[in-house]
């Protein structure tokens, strides 16, 4: 597994407690008071893996997760890039959530309790009262899984952090535009968005959203370059002996991030130029979305800490979703932690981890479950 998952839209195979203030655009809870954790929020990191991860700081120096807790106190924002089958990052982010609202609850003897809230790519904006209504119980979590679209994993890798939100009373962003009008990019241009009608506008940044950096287009053009066309299924080291031989690249399944909008064009160069010119544009369309629902959430929530997890190519060198909440909010701090699967995890490669962020946190790779769930065929199965 590596970083070209993580991708939006790509062409190839691809806060605390009882509401009482209704932030503009999204109707979670923006103050509160109860930060007591239940067992059952706590249940969900019943796995430990400290041993198979480090964490460093941006120019390889040893660091540790309590050191970004401490870092946190100082940002408005932190983005952590992770890679969306790596379950060491999934298990990190939610112990940096805990650890986050340890500190608010540590605060509350002295009077100082600062908001906290979740913000998640993998939640689209359309459902944020879905999402509201399941951490106000007004819902069953049977329904608000059928409603709000969660991602095809969604129990094993993202619902300790929501059910952590919800059992301390703190918000979480649904914070990523709808696919569909993503999607709408990536086959007719950045200005495709534009005939939308105000309904589905509300659910997206003002328009017209930003241009992509030039860093960010030499990145995109960069991993286009080297991004297969199928999916690679490579087992993980050691565990070859132990998987089917029968690999199914062919395979159509749902893809650990946002599947391909769609599929690559046939015809001449100039052809996939223009298909990789839209696959950047609705790539920034997302990260304009998640930086402004994360920005708005900060403007009606004065000291307020934004935990927004996010796929690593978005945040990974400070650009992406990192740009453009500076562009929605100058001024923002914001603090950048970079998850990365590595073969040797003990050891940061200068050349290949050197400023990805403000921390980079290195997993086992041999963890990573993208073989296991997409490339090998279920018992059973034709």
């Amino acid at each position: 597994m590596n970083r070209f998952s993580i991708l939006l839209a790509t062409p190839p195979l691809l806060l605390l407690g009882s509401v009482s203030v209704v932030a503009h655009g999204f109707g979670y809870p923006t103050h509160g008071v109860d930060l007591q954790i239940s067992d059952t929020a706590a249940m969900q990191q019943d796995v430990d893996y400290t041993d198979h991860f480090r964490v460093f700081t941006g120019e390889g120096e040893p660091a540790s997760l309590a050191d970004i807790v401490r870092a946190m106190a100082a940002v408005d924002v932190v983005l952590v890039g992770e890679n969306h089958t790596d379950p060491v990052g999934h298990w990190i982010e939610a112990e940096l959530l805990r650890e986050a609202l340890a500190t608010a609850e540590a605060g509350e003897e002295s009077g100082v309790v600062r908001p906290v809230a979740l913000s998640l790519e993998m939640f689209e904006r359309d459902v944020q009262g879905i999402l509201d209504e399941y951490l106000q119980d007004f819902i069953t979590e049977k329904q608000f899984k059928a409603d709000a679209r969660p991602w095809e994993y969604y129990d094993a890798d993202y619902r300790s952090m929501v059910e952590l939100a919800k059992e301390a009373g703190i918000p979480v962003i649904a914070a990523n535009a709808p696919r569909r009008y993503v999607s709408r990019v990536t086959r007719l241009g950045r200005d495709a968005v534009n005939a939308l009608p105000s309904y589905a506008q509300s659910f997206l940044p003002p328009l017209p959203y930003p241009e992509p950096s030039e860093a960010y287009r030499a990145e995109w053009l960069a991993l286009m370059a080297e991004m297969p066309m199928e999916r690679q299924c490579i087992p993980p080291a050691g565990e070859a002996a132990a998987q089917s031989d029968t690999l199914v690249a062919d395979h159509e399944v749902e893809q650990p991030s946002h599947p391909a909008a769609e599929t690559p064009p046939a015809g001449p160069p100039a052809h996939m130029g223009a298909f990789l010119e839209n696959g950047l544009q609705a790539q920034t369309l997302w990260d304009a979305s998640m930086a402004h629902a994360i920005t708005t959430y900060l403007e009606t929530s004065p000291g307020a800490l934004v935990l927004h997890m996010v796929g690593g190519f978005h945040v990974e060198n400070f650009t992406g979703t990192t740009e453009q909440v500076q562009h929605y909010r100058p001024g923002t701090r914001s603090l950048v932690v970079s998850l990365d699967n590595a073969d040797d995890f003990r050891s940061f490669d200068p050349d290949e981890h050197t400023g990805r962020g403000d921390f980079v946190i290195l997993t086992d790779k041999s963890l990573n479950l993208e073989y296991a769930r997409y490339c090998v065929e279920e018992e059973g199965a034709g």
